[in-house]
């Protein structure tokens, strides 16, 4: 049975969330895991697991649990001593050889639950941080010389960015290579991917990512391109008008995904999101932008695989503000179906609905590790992406840009450019 689509869920199994798609990601490793597995198992759904790599509930490695050692040295650290944090006592951790050890010892217990396959999510290293004792010795292993302020100039800080991608790779490359090797000498095909955010939004919020390195990965099979709300709708700059621009962003964003994997026989699923992450909006906010990044996702018919949802249960059973009423209430009925006709509808998409008709290319070229090219100046509001001055108009699929060093522009105006293509029939 083909995994077309799939949805990532940390509660376990319910009704109301039970959304029918092919596979399910289970989120998280804690003692409740294997449970959560057997619980969707039964319901009929494949199995994945999914956990993050750069950060997750990782505090038995953080206070010495793991090996007797506290590991907050390792945490994402930015100039004044503080630790970037994803929740409490959650930082963003250092890649470090320790770590990846283990999270290669903690995802061991996954090799005996059947489950088919594992999404090592948003391998991220902010470009603030770069200050933590941890990353001042990888900095002396790496470049045979004493650590360097990140942003003591451009150099150190395009320095840094190097540092992070390879430390972010060679984790990724561990876990991966280590635990597939001991899945396969057990007889069980494990897979693996990577759901990672898009180039062009890391470089708005300022991550450095290994994305143009995961295609050397052997051990990988796919990826995820998380584009969303979230992410679609950070502002940027268009015409001298500061704004947010969801529809248009989304379509730049899952367009330039698509190099996970193009060109290859490995997988990639498009994510959508009905809610998101800032739970102040209203229901019909989060139904008008679901809808632009949903057509957006379409307009690039040669990806065809979808995580519908993550984390249905935020979706199904937990009220949100209605437009002109100051109480929260659950997802009105209609909504519901909406969102429900529309994931089913996704799961019969594969191969077909594509139009044929001529085509204009969209291209978005982009630094690996974007943030890299700013030299560290704190002071410059970072908008789409770095270098990037456009001129876009949807109308017709024209578009053209400036010419800079990283930027999006009709392929036919680009000749024989290396960039990343999104198809936009017309």
């Amino acid at each position: 049975m083909a995994e077309l689509t799939g949805f990532q869920e940390q509660a376990p199994y319910d009704e109301r969330i039970d959304l029918r798609t092919d596979f399910v990601m289970v989120y998280g490793l804690n003692d409740t895991t294997a449970e959560r597995i057997e619980r969707w198992r039964r319901a009929g759904y494949r199995i994945h697991l999914m956990t993050g790599i750069s950060w997750g509930t990782y505090q038995d490695y953080l206070y010495g649990d793991w090996d007797g050692e506290q590991h907050w040295d390792d945490a994402q650290t930015v100039a004044d001593g503080s630790p970037i944090l994803h929740g409490k006592d959650i930082p963003y951790m250092v890649p470090t050889v320790s770590f990846t050890d283990y999270l290669v010892q903690k995802l061991r217990p996954i090799l005996e639950l059947g489950v088919e396959g594992v999404h090592l999510e948003e391998p991220e290293f902010w470009a603030r941080a770069g200050y933590s004792p941890a990353f001042r010795r990888e900095w002396q292993a790496y470049f045979g010389e004493p650590w360097q302020d990140p942003h003591s100039s451009p150099e150190a800080h395009f320095r840094s960015g190097q540092l992070k991608q390879h430390l972010l790779t060679r984790s990724l490359d561990r876990v991966t290579t280590v635990l597939r090797d001991e899945a396969l000498r057990a007889g069980h095909d494990l897979r693996f991917y990577v759901p990672t955010h898009s180039l062009l939004n890391y470089t708005q919020w300022q991550i450095i990512s290994p994305e143009s390195k995961l295609r050397d990965l052997v051990s990988v099979h796919g990826a995820i391109a998380q584009v969303w709300t979230g992410t679609s709708r950070t502002p940027n700059i268009y015409a001298g008008r500061h704004a947010e621009r969801t529809f248009e962003t989304a379509y730049l964003e899952y367009g330039i995904a698509q190099d996970l994997t193009r060109g290859t026989d490995r997988t990639l699923w498009f994510l959508h999101d009905p809610i998101e992450d800032q739970p102040d909006r209203t229901w019909q906010d989060y139904l008008a932008n679901y809808h632009r990044t949903l057509v957006a996702s379409l307009l690039h018919p040669d990806v065809t695989r979808f995580e519908v949802a993550p984390w249905p249960h935020r979706i199904f059973t937990r009220p949100y503000l209605s437009e002109g009423s100051t109480e929260r209430i659950g997802i009105p009925p209609a909504t519901a179906t909406s969102y429900l006709i529309t994931m089913n509808a996704l799961r019969d998409l594969d191969g077909r609905g594509c139009i044929s008709s001529p085509t204009c290319h969209t291209s978005a070229c982009c630094c690996p590790t974007p943030p890299c090219s700013s030299g560290g100046v704190p002071a410059r509001r970072w908008d789409t992406t770095t270098g990037f001055r456009t001129r876009w108009r949807s109308r017709a699929g024209s578009c053209s840009t400036s010419p800079t060093s990283t930027g999006w522009r009709c392929r036919r105006c680009l000749p024989g450019s290396r960039s990343v293509r999104s198809s936009w029939r017309i």
